[in-house]
């Protein structure tokens, strides 16, 4: 059985997390989330559980996954540690070029990214803007 955290590893860092996988070639690209992953997924990051994810609980769970993903606790994340996202995300999220992401960094970008994702400006986002934030970064670029 699968836990909150390797969903949320998988499909968190993929929708939720800084490092968005979009644009990715095709051989490189993990599957897209089912829907009841990322729903699993979804729910844990409603700390709350009403239903939505705030600002709050997009940042805390970014910094949630970000450690889980730290193997060496060096509290970075070097590009090698990222197999498989997109560099040119990462390169995005990289605001110091240094070529690895701080916590700091990490929840920069998921600010940027839960402000794409909430295209009703409510200043929550619904499962429904995540998976079609998902969709959008993971189609292919044209």
């Amino acid at each position: 059985m699968k836990t909150w955290l390797s969903v949320a590893r998988r499909v968190g860092v993929a929708a939720l997390l800084a490092v968005s996988v979009g644009g990715l070639q095709a051989q490189t690209r993990p599957p897209m989330p089912t829907d009841e992953e990322l729903r699993n997924a979804f729910n844990a990051a409603d700390v709350n559980k009403d239903g939505v994810i705030d600002i709050d609980e997009s940042v805390g769970n970014s910094i949630l996954i970000f450690a889980s993903l730290d193997k060496n606790k060096d509290r970075f994340l070097s590009f090698d540690e990222l197999p498989g996202y997109d560099p040119n995300r990462l390169k995005r999220a990289d605001r110091d070029d240094d070529g690895k992401l701080s916590v700091g960094e990490v929840a920069s970008d998921r600010v940027w990214e839960f402000f794409e994702a909430d295209t009703d400006r409510s200043g929550v986002v619904t499962f429904e803007e995540v998976r079609l934030y998902i969709v959008k970064v993971r189609s292919p670029r044209t």
